[in-house]
């Protein structure tokens, strides 16, 4: 959990285990979504059909994590059944998953299309935000997603 100002005991008690947590435990165990526990992104690629990708950041650093871990199954209902996946990034590979595919602000919801992202709703945001930007996205109406270049260091 980075820097707090927290003694060690008040955060053991307010960090936030995603293994543990209810929230977490309950979405995971819903069998909704496919959990991505690593910064692989083959299976929406090689996806036949409209796919949904939930990305998070740390809970521990980002409380609005949790009202993905709410909204995401919300989300998904929206497509009445018509989805070809799901998947919820652990929070552990959120932000390397976000920038492999331009996503500048967490959480967010990714919408890919027979392997092709074809865009995303980044950040929180009311509830009609979200019905309005998927209809934006699933016809076209979305800005194009910005691309980024992801630089690595180099290994010796």
């Amino acid at each position: 959990m980075g820097r707090t100002k927290l003694n060690p005991v008040t955060e053991a008690l307010v960090r936030i285990d995603v293994n543990k947590h209810p929230l977490f435990k309950r979405l995971k165990d819903s069998g909704e979504f496919t959990w991505l526990e690593e910064a692989d992104l083959s299976a929406l690629k090689s996806l036949e059909g409209i796919g949904l990708l939930c990305i998070v950041d740390d809970p521990n650093m980002f409380k609005e994590t949790l009202d993905m871990v709410v909204l995401a199954p919300e989300i998904k209902k929206l497509f009445e059944g018509t989805l070809a996946g799901a998947w919820f990034t652990d929070p552990s590979v959120g932000r390397t998953i976000a920038s492999s595919i331009g996503v500048r602000r967490l959480p967010a919801v990714a919408v890919y299309c027979c392997g092709e992202l074809l865009g995303a709703i980044e950040g929180l945001r009311p509830w009609g935000d979200y019905q309005n930007e998927l209809i934006k996205i699933l016809t076209s109406q979305a800005q194009q997603h910005k691309k980024t270049v992801v630089i690595t260091p180099a290994h010796a």
